[in-house]
C-alpha cells in the first residue's frame, strides 16, 4: 500500500510536524511518502518539497491567494502540486486540514484519488478567528472544512472535544489521534537542588498578555519571597520573545533544539508552563486543540502549570489527572498563589503513566492504522 501525506509545512519543525514524524516512525505495513510546502528543504528521507507556501507573504499577494484558495477553491500552483502527488500513484492520500491543505484535499478527491484520509490538529475556523489576517474568512473556511471532512473516507482529530464538535456540527465521526510515546517515563524527574528555580517552556505561546502576566508574577515572587527564577524557552515564539524583553534576565532562549535534548533539559526544571489565550476569539482553538508540548512535558515527567481559561483542553487534562495545577486568571495575586502551589506540588509517577497512556498510548497508532486500513498495528 502506498500512502501520500500532504502538509502545508515542512517535516522538520512545529507541533504538527512532530506528531506526524512520531506516528510515521511507528507505523508499518505501508510505503509512506511525505509531500509538503515550505521555503526550505527538509533533511528527511521519503519526502518531497513541492515548493513554497501559497498563503502568507505580503498583504496584497496573500489577499489574492487566500481568496483563490478559500473562496474560489481554485489555484494553479496547488493544482499542479495535487497532480504531482497523484503521479506517485498512492492508494491513500492523507491530508492535513490546515491552510492550503483544505484545497489540496478537495482537489485530489476531485482528481480521483481512491481514498482520502484527513487529519485535523487545529480547527481551521478556530485558527482563522484568532488571526488578524484571516479573521474575515473564518466562516467560509469553516464551510470548506465541513466539505472536506464530509468528502473524506476517514478523519482523525487531535482531541475528544474536537471530535464532538465535528460530530455535532458536521455529522462527521472521527477517531482521536494525538501522538505516541514509545518510551514513557519510568521515574519522576528530580531537579537538582540549586538556588535558581528553572521553569521550562516549549514551542509557541499563543498570546503575549498571558505570558506577561505570568512573568510579572514571577518577578513579584522574586521580590517578596527572595527566590530567583529562570525560564528556559525551547523553540521560537514571537509572543514569548516580545514578553521576555520586558523582563530582562528572566528568560534563557535555546531556539530550535531536538526533542531528546529538550527533555534532558526539562528534567532540571521545577515545573513547566502551558498557556492558552483568555481572548474570546481564541475559544474554539483552546477548546479543541491539544498542544504537542504536552506530550514533551509528559516525557520529562515534570509538574505542569496550566495558565488558561477553564474551557481549554489543557485545563480539562488537569481535571482528569493530577499532573500539576491550573490558574484561570490574569490577576497577579492569583498567579502568585498558583506558582507557590506548584512549587510545593508533588508529582506522582502513576499519574504521569496514566496520562501518557490515555493521551499518547498505542490507541493512537491502532486508530490511525484503522483509518488508513493498514493490516499491521505498529512497529515494535
Amino acid at each position: 500500500m502506498r500512502i501520500a501525506l500532504f502538509t502545508p509545512f515542512d517535516p522538520s519543525s512545529g507541533g504538527g510536524a512532530t506528531i506526524f514524524r512520531n506516528l510515521l516512525a511507528h507505523l508499518s505495513g505501508a510505503d509512506f511518502h511525505w509531500f509538503y510546502l515550505s521555503h526550505s528543504q527538509a533533511d528527511m528521507s521519503n519526502t518531497t518539497r513541492l515548493g513554497p507556501p501559497v498563503l502568507g507573504g505580503s498583504f496584497l499577494k496573500d489577499a489574492i491567494n487566500s481568496a483563490r484558495v478559500f473562496v474560489l477553491q481554485s489555484h494553479p500552483i496547488l493544482l499542479a502540486c495535487a497532480r504531482t502527488i497523484l503521479r506517485w500513484s498512492p492508494d491513500v492520500v492523507w491530508v492535513n486540514a490546515m491552510n492550503e491543505g483544505l484545497l489540496m484535499g478537495k482537489m485530489m478527491a476531485d482528481l480521483g484519488t481512491a481514498r482520502l484520509h484527513v487529519s485535523v490538529h487545529d480547527d481551521p475556523m478556530g485558527l482563522a478567528m484568532k488571526s488578524r489576517r484571516y479573521r474575515h474568512l473564518a466562516h467560509i473556511i469553516d464551510f470548506r472544512c465541513r466539505s472536506l471532512l464530509n468528502s473524506a473516507s476517514s478523519v482523525d482529530v487531535v482531541s475528544e472535544a474536537m471530535g464532538r464538535r465535528y460530530e455535532e456540527r458536521f455529522g462527521v465521526t472521527a477517531g482521536v489521534v494525538f501522538r505516541y510515546i514509545d518510551r514513557p517515563a519510568t521515574a519522576v524527574a528530580r531537579p537538582s537542588a540549586e538556588p535558581m528555580i528553572k521553569i521550562g517552556h516549549v514551542g509557541s505561546a499563543y498570546s503575549a498578555a498571558e505570558v506577561v502576566a505570568f512573568f510579572d508574577a514571577l518577578r513579584k515572587l522574586e521580590q517578596s519571597d527572595g527566590v530567583r527564577f529562570k525560564v528556559l524557552a525551547f523553540g521560537r515564539s514571537p509572543a514569548f520573545e516580545s514578553s521576555a524583553v520586558r523582563f530582562p534576565g528572566l528568560v534563557q532562549p535555546f531556539g530550535d533544539v531536538a526533542e531528546d535534548e529538550v527533555v534532558r533539559q526539562l528534567v532540571h526544571c521545577r515545573f513547566v508552563y502551558a498557556m492558552y489565550s483568555f481572548d474570546s476569539r481564541h475559544g474554539i482553538f483552546r477548546e479543541t486543540s491539544l498542544p504537542t508540548k504536552i506530550s514533551t512535558y509528559l516525557m520529562a515527567a515534570r509538574p505542569i502549570f496550566v495558565h488558561s481559561p477553564r474551557d481549554s483542553t489543557t485545563s480539562q487534562m488537569m481535571e482528569k489527572f493530577r499532573l500539576g495545577i491550573s490558574v484561570h486568571s490574569l490577576v497577579r495575586s492569583d498567579l502568585v498563589d498558583g506558582i507557590r502551589r506548584i512549587l510545593a506540588f508533588e508529582l506522582e509517577l502513576a499519574e504521569v503513566q496514566k496520562a501518557t497512556e490515555y493521551y499518547c498510548g498505542r490507541r493512537n497508532l491502532s486508530c490511525l492504522m484503522g483509518c488508513l486500513r493498514i493490516e499491521r498495528n505498529w512497529r515494535e
